[in-house]
């Protein structure tokens, strides 16, 4: 399940493993299909350039490491999730 994207459609994901094991295809949008195969353990993982690069049990260690991977892409990243600044909108954080 996807918890959050990069704003500025790059492809960095934040996955909660709900199904640990389990194998899913993507279609992106340019046509081609993409593998995820979910790892057997640890709670969320950061999906980054088709690739898990990490996985943790902590949701703010992964979004801590989503936050970097986003920085090295662009240099006005929201940041961490904050409720009373920001809320989400196709799983992208977007300012209130």
């Amino acid at each position: 399940m996807i918890v959050r994207q990069c704003a500025y459609d790059h492809n960095v994901v934040i996955h909660k493993n709900t199904k640990p094991n389990m194998v899913k295809s993507i279609v992106k949008s340019d046509g081609t299909v993409t593998t995820v195969t979910y790892p057997n353990s640890k709670d969320y993982f950061l999906w980054v350039d088709d690739e898990i690069v990490k996985t943790s049990d902590s949701f703010e260690t992964i979004e801590k490491a989503y936050v970097a991977e986003c920085a090295k892409r662009h240099s006005d990243s929201h940041g961490r999730i904050d409720i009373v600044k920001h809320k989400l909108v196709s799983n992208k954080v977007v300012d209130r």
